[in-house]
């Protein structure tokens, strides 16, 4: 009877080590993600837009990564900094990076210094991983001139745009900020120069797909910096100017001069929300008079202004799931308005005449590319077929007829990462748990 307890106690105890090594070999295999640092993998790298910008513009730049045999794995990130003289336009701004088909291999947040993109499975497998990056900015400091943008590259390498910064010598601008209950709140800033001005009036018109929301806040204001502006509290009183409401806006006079600078603030609501979050460019204009009288004509400025869902960032990637020909690079800029309100209407014409080739031009070479991916999968296509039908031919013409043949077994192991190599291991383990078994058994056996 003590023998069969201790035979018993020994098979607990093999079952027990058992378990230990099963869980021993899951911890082993499973893989701890990689932080990659962008620059490492940086083929090129530049500013897409100006060269001429105002404190207040958007700069876009572009940055475009190879990871060559590099394999990139669910959970693994990768780390972009901008240059010393860049800041992300809006920091806590998250976007996915997709691939040429539109799934999803990436998750990316910005921050003020740079980006970090997050990565799914959607790689696994994938060799000669391939990213670019869209990414608003804006220029750090306050001062002018030009400036050097130095981005990092690959092997201590290095690629310099250079801007050229320049003050807004603009008396008025506009800006709008989307809300989250659908409406948009817009900006004018008046006598931004803070100059002595007379006779002062506003005339301002909401653009399409939004309804004027009566009621405007006037606050004195002043510079804080180059771009940011603070206003004075409490705000001026309606006995101070003169406002009428239309369809299509407000019309609004200074009952006295200004000397410094003025915010007007009020509400419109959008009309079609199902546009909020498609990257329509909700427009509103102002102009602004001022002088006259008995001393002479008036003066007047304008301004426009927009608004977008859309903050500038984006990214696409891709990876070969065999060694194949590179595909064209994506030629997407990510261009956004960087006009702040201080573009002429000019300019705004020209640039979206520019934007529109360019974005046919986008679309022309993304068809392109996938008429040629469609033919060399066709073409692969047909050659793994007749392969196989050369296979089959050799071996009927080499079997005998007397001897039944039985298909080789051929074991590919992944070589890239050593922790992928985990077969051997796994099989190894099982054998030695049989071998303890076995031992077991026998030793039990021999007791009874």
């Amino acid at each position: 009877m003590k023998k069969n307890h201790q035979g018993w106690r020994i098979l607990v105890g093999l079952f027990a080590m058992l378990g230990f090594l099963v869980i021993s070999q899951w911890a082993t295999s499973a893989r701890a993600a990689t932080n990659y640092q962008g620059a490492d993998f940086t083929t090129a790298a530049k500013v897409t837009n100006g060269p001429d910008f105002k404190h207040a513009d958007t700069i876009d730049v572009q940055y475009k990564l190879d990871f060559g045999s590099t394999s990139l794995h669910n959970g693994d990130t990768i780390s972009l900094d901008f240059p010393e003289n860049l800041r992300g336009k809006t920091p806590g701004d998250t976007f996915d990076v997709t691939d040429e088909s539109g799934v999803v291999i990436g998750k990316a947040v910005v921050s003020d210094t740079g980006v970090v993109i997050t990565m799914n499975d959607a790689l696994e497998g994938k060799t000669n991983a391939k990213l670019t990056l869209n990414l608003a900015t804006k220029y750090r400091y306050d001062d002018t001139g030009e400036k050097d943008v130095v981005f990092p590259l690959e092997n201590n390498g290095s690629s310099t745009s250079t801007i050229n910064m320049v003050a807004n010598e603009a008396n008025l601008s506009k800006n709008g900020v989307i809300q989250d209950d659908g409406t948009i709140k817009w900006s004018i800033l008046v006598n931004r120069k803070n100059l002595n001005l007379k006779n002062v009036e506003i005339s301002d018109t909401i653009g399409d797909h939004q309804e004027m929301i009566q009621g405007v806040t006037v606050s004195k204001a002043y510079w804080t910096s180059a771009t940011g502006y603070k206003r004075e509290k409490p705000a001026m009183s309606e006995d101070e100017y003169k406002v009428t409401y239309h369809d299509q806006g407000f019309d609004l006079a200074f009952n006295d001069p200004l000397d410094q600078m003025v915010v007007i603030d009020y509400y419109t609501k959008i009309t079609d929300p199902s546009l909020i979050d498609t990257g329509y460019k909700f427009r509103n204009s102002a102009e602004m008079t001022w002088g006259g009288g008995t001393s002479g004509t008036k003066h007047s400025e304008k301004a426009n202004g927009r608004v977008s869902s859309s903050n500038g960032n984006s990214g696409s990637g891709s990876g070969d799931t065999n060694e194949t020909t590179e595909e064209p690079e994506d030629k997407d800029t990510g261009t956004i308005d960087t006009d702040n309100g201080t573009e002429t209407d000019a300019e705004e014409e020209a640039r979206e005449e520019a934007e529109s080739k360019e974005e046919a031009a986008k679309e022309a070479e993304k068809e392109a590319a996938a008429a040629t991916a469609k033919k060399r999968a066709a073409a692969k296509a047909k050659q793994t077929a007749a392969k196989a039908k050369q296979v089959a031919t050799t071996k009927s013409a080499t079997a005998k007829p007397t001897a039944t043949q039985s298909a080789g077994q051929t074991v590919n192991h992944n070589r890239k990462l050593p922790q992928t190599d985990e077969a051997p291991v796994a099989w190894v383990t099982l054998g030695g748990l049989g071998l303890l078994l076995a031992v077991g058994s026998v030793r039990v056996l021999r007791r009874h």
